[in-house]
């Protein structure tokens, strides 16, 4: 996916600033927050593979989304099958 993907399926960059050998560095990823406990997030920035991003569950690396269309479909699946009063 490239990152204008991440933006059309509703992700939200978030920065991150480290200080490495007293250099700063900034870096940032997307997240897509459903409620409390679950969420989507991507790789930072420089972690970015061929010059793609993935989206995992956080926390959970087990799943990774590379497709844009599977994000989409699971993305959709999850809005389509929350409760509300939770």
């Amino acid at each position: 996916m490239n990152e204008q993907d991440l933006i059309d399926l509703g992700l939200t960059k978030k920065g991150a600033t480290f200080y490495r050998n007293r250099l700063e560095e900034n870096y940032y990823y997307y997240v897509l927050d459903f409620g409390r406990r679950f969420s989507l997030i991507t790789n930072c920035n420089d972690e970015l593979i061929e010059g793609k991003w993935f989206v995992e569950i956080f926390e959970e690396n087990n799943i990774r989304f590379t497709s844009k269309e599977d994000l989409n479909e699971f993305i959709n699946i999850i809005n389509r099958n929350r409760n509300e009063t939770s």
